[in-house]
């Protein structure tokens, strides 16, 4: 099956593409070595050339910073030149994207202004779970890149250089089935990437280095984005998807869904447990993903009674029905 990356060429890199636009609309980055306060965000971009950001008219996008290792240099993506009020976990994570059409790359088609770093801020939707969102075009846009907010293309000497983090251009049009080897089933839009989430691959042998600037650009990996952190490779739609917290390949997510305690097992302590949890009280072994039963992103008093539910076999952890000790959502 075709890979999600093609090869970035090293032109593109040069000139640090960015400019799109579909019909009469252009979309223009900010003309910067590093992201900053008069970096537009994707929404203002698209709206302040008049484009629409109408749900049937965007696509969302979602990206999960990686967590950072001492050990793994390109995987500290946080530095002095793109930190937020978040602290040093969190940067200021931008993409930058491109129709593909001739011209586009070299010149910003359609004015041949050319288009320059960093491309537009996205927003983190989910602090927890390090979930950046970006709001792109819903068609006319071929490829988008990830990068960190600051310049790693253009000026070895200047002081930021070192710093600069991004990912090898991922096609994002036309995602239809087979096209990724982590999107068996396709997209749930086939026309787009809408709702799947970029996963960085620090695999060598996948890595593009730029010629010019020995920079290595990772590949990643699409998914289909559940929610909550969680991501998988089948659609919520397939007859293969049982639950998101069940499907989801995020390594950070061990779960045991029921398993409030963190004892191995789904009992009545587990009922206790985030009763406890409730009114403030310290829970041993206490894990909220374990305890969010019903995958509503809330702890609540529902979640205890669904486990109560499950352990009278009136039905399974997932809530449905009938009750069946083999039902692939019951943990073991």
């Amino acid at each position: 099956m075709k890979k999600i990356i093609s090869i970035l060429l090293a032109v593109m890199l040069v000139v640090s593409v960015a400019a799109v636009s579909t019909g009469a609309i252009e979309y223009n980055p900010s003309d910067s070595y590093t992201v900053s306060k008069d970096t537009p965000t994707c929404e203002e971009a698209i709206q302040n050339c008049g484009g629409s950001l109408a749900r049937d008219k965007v696509q969302k996008i979602y990206f999960q910073l990686p967590a950072e290792d001492p050990s793994n240099e390109s995987s500290i993506w946080t530095n002095k030149f793109n930190s937020t009020d978040l602290g040093q976990d969190f940067c200021q994570v931008c993409v930058y994207w491109w129709t593909g059409l001739a011209g586009d790359a070299a010149q910003g088609w359609p004015s041949g202004k050319g288009c320059t770093w960093v491309g537009y801020k996205t927003k983190l939707v989910d602090a927890k779970n390090r979930i950046y969102e970006a709001t792109v075009p819903a068609e006319g846009v071929t490829t988008l890149i990830w990068d960190n907010g600051v310049n790693a293309g253009m000026d070895p000497d200047a002081p930021m250089f070192k710093y600069g983090r991004q990912l090898a251009d991922a096609n994002i049009e036309g995602a239809a089935e087979d096209d990724y080897d982590t999107l068996p089933e396709g997209t749930p839009n086939p026309d787009n990437m809408d709702n799947c989430i970029a996963i960085i691959s620090f695999d060598q042998s996948r890595a593009v280095e730029n010629s010019l600037t020995h920079f290595w650009n990772y590949a990643n990996d699409w998914y289909v984005y559940y929610g909550g952190g969680c991501y998988g490779e089948v659609l919520t739609t397939s007859d293969d998807y049982h639950w998101r917290y069940y499907a989801c390949k995020n390594p950070e997510h061990h779960h045991n869904p029921g398993d409030a305690n963190s004892d191995g097992s789904v009992n009545i302590v587990d009922v206790f447990s985030i009763q406890r949890n409730l009114i403030k009280k310290d829970v041993t072994g206490w894990n909220e993903m374990n305890a969010d039963v019903d995958c509503d992103d809330y702890v609540s008093i529902i979640d205890a009674t669904r486990i109560q539910r499950y352990k009278a076999a009136i039905c399974n952890l997932d809530g449905s029905k009938p009750y069946s000790a083999s039902n692939p959502v019951n943990p073991k």
